[in-house]
């Protein structure tokens, strides 16, 4: 599983609460305290498959059929969300 943290839990879940998707550290002891991650429709799309195991390839092609656009659009969006992710300290995306 990609989300995993040392001690072998997933250290980060997703939620959905005032018409927002959060995404949520659940390893953090608790100071310093991390934000919650709002995610778009789309990012949370995203990290659905990412949890599932799906390779950024795999997730690029269900995206862009499954919303009617380029795989080549929607794989450069994918890959600038994993980036995101990434500068924030959470390596999700293989």
């Amino acid at each position: 599983m990609p989300f995993e943290s040392k001690s072998g839990k997933t250290s980060y879940q997703m939620r959905y609460a005032a018409g927002i998707y959060w995404l949520l550290d659940m390893s953090q002891p608790g100071y310093p305290y991390k934000k919650p991650l709002p995610l778009n429709e789309m990012g949370a799309s995203i990290w659905n498959m990412l949890e599932k195991g799906l390779a950024l390839e795999e997730i690029s092609a269900d995206l862009a059929a499954q919303y009617g656009i380029s795989q080549d659009e929607v794989e450069k969006d994918v890959r600038e969300f994993c980036q995101h992710l990434k500068r924030l300290g959470i390596k999700a995306c293989r």
